[in-house]
């Protein structure tokens, strides 16, 4: 009866130290979600507050969106080389210190550092998926899952907190962040040390060529619509930044014999890494970057424009809040759906409701309650692209690839992310009436981010199917 009853005992120790694990992981990353969306409402108006413009303000967004894509590789590479716990830590301490930093001392220049550092928040989820995969590969999935969906609800409710607290100045609104920076770090010292690092150091040529690379593309991208897309700098930046990038893929795609590497690219020859790869960059293009249009739109007012619903700024935060939630329900979701469905279906779906999305607002933007519902149906495959591609971007690579892997989606999703929101930038630019986007340009934007939707699904069309006896337990 003692041997019987042995081995339930232990594997209910078992369940609850995973369980406590992952609830640690989805606290770190809720302070992610929450530095990421109270940016919003706080940027915006800090113009009279530190006598800036708005080119200034839209300058910041950029340092935040080329950040993001050089630290995504640099983070991901550093924790398969010298361990995710230790990588996390410095992560979590460097983000809670701009936290900090921006909360006591607001001023133009601690706050553009603070946003530069705050961007370390793109390590935290391959990190934790590095030591969720080593601990317990059986829960990879379910545990993105939870962090994604706290990701998603953290982003509304961040957004939401800055605008009420910040309503009077919205300096106080970053103090939002600072009890999550308080427990996420401490956090970071309640995970395990999982994994056995490489000590592989670092290429510093490809890494050079790389981050150069994205820096350039991310720019053009970005200050083209201003610059002008034809611009001696436009061009300059973004054949720079492509030329490097190339650069780099010749070396890091070369075989380890050849010398050292930054990011093994080789894993691309997988088809189950390249297809998903492929459908989070035109995931990330078809969604983040309508975050933007969205608030324009809901703002606008019906009287000057011929749209729109004019809503309050805290109006706006309060939708955002209130659809999260459906991206929090799918997220939790997504594993359940990978399991019973299959990988193949569940994103090639996730594509479908998101051009879905889209066609119900071409078709009931007029309507509030018609426009939520489309809205609704994005933030749905929002939830469970986001779960889902991150989950699926480590299966079938070496643990001790698992973060550069997850950092490689990453990369694939800021890219998405940088090209879509220069495409919209793009048509609004060109479609413009007495400073507003008009209805065609409108149109015009939920029509190409549908289209960039099903592409996402057809990508995913190709995921190949899984065997019997690949199903996770």
């Amino acid at each position: 009866m003692a041997s019987r009853t042995a081995a339930p005992a232990t594997a209910a120790v078992t369940r609850r130290t995973i369980t406590g694990m992952i609830m640690a992981m989805a606290l770190i990353e809720s302070l992610s979600g929450v530095t990421q969306g109270y940016l919003n409402p706080i940027l915006p108006a800090l113009g009279p507050v530190f006598s800036i413009d708005d080119p200034t303000i839209n300058g910041i967004f950029l340092i935040s969106n080329v950040s993001f894509a050089v630290l995504t590789p640099i983070i991901s590479r550093l924790g398969d080389s010298y361990g995710y716990r230790l990588v996390l830590r410095w992560s979590t301490a460097v983000v809670a210190l701009a936290v900090l930093m921006m909360a006591l001392w607001p001023s133009l220049w601690t706050v553009t550092v603070g946003i530069v550092l705050l961007t370390c928040v793109v390590g935290f989820i391959p990190l934790m998926m590095g030591i969720l995969r080593v601990s317990s590969p059986g829960h990879t999935r379910t545990g993105v899952s939870v962090m994604i969906g706290m990701l998603m609800i953290m982003v509304g409710a961040g957004g939401l907190l800055a605008g009420i607290v910040g309503v009077n100045d919205p300096t106080l609104g970053f103090w939002v962040a600072v009890p999550f920076a308080v427990v996420a770090l401490v956090c970071s010292f309640l995970l395990p040390d999982a994994g056995t690092p490489t000590r592989e150091g670092i290429a510093l040529v490809p890494l050079l060529a790389c981050s150069l690379g994205l820096i350039g593309f991310v720019v053009a991208l970005s200050m083209g619509p201003d610059w002008g897309w034809l611009d001696a700098r436009t061009l300059g930046s973004g054949l720079l930044g492509l030329t490097l990038l190339a650069f780099w893929a010749v070396l890091d795609a070369r075989s380890p014999e050849s010398g050292k590497r930054f990011m093994d690219l080789r894993m691309l020859a997988n088809p189950r890494i390249r297809t998903v790869s492929l459908a989070t960059f035109f995931f990330g293009f078809a969604s983040i970057s309508y975050f933007g249009t969205n608030g324009i739109f809901l703002h606008a007012s019906p009287a000057k424009t011929g749209y729109g619903f004019g809503l309050s700024p805290l109006m706006i935060a309060i939708v955002l809040a209130a659809a999260s939630v459906f991206s929090l329900a799918s997220s939790l979701l997504t594993a359940r759906m990978l399991r019973v469905f299959g990988e193949r279906a569940t994103l090639v779906f996730a594509g479908l409701l998101l051009a879905g999305g889209f066609a119900v607002m071409t078709v009931a933007h007029g309507s509030l309650a018609g426009y939520c519902a489309g809205f609704a149906m994005f933030n749905l495959s929002l939830g469970i692209y986001q779960a889902g591609t991150r989950a699926l971007s480590v299966e079938g690579v070496p643990l001790e690839e698992t973060s550069t892997a997850a950092g490689l989606n990453e990369l694939a999703l800021t890219a998405g992310i940088a090209v879509g929101a220069a495409v919209v930038k793009l048509i609004s630019s060109s479609s413009a009436e007495s400073g507003h986007i008009s209805n065609g340009g409108l149109v015009s934007i939920w029509g190409v981010l549908a289209v960039a939707a099903l592409i996402a699904a057809v990508a995913s069309a190709r995921y190949p199917k899984r065997q019997a006896a690949e199903v996770p337990a």
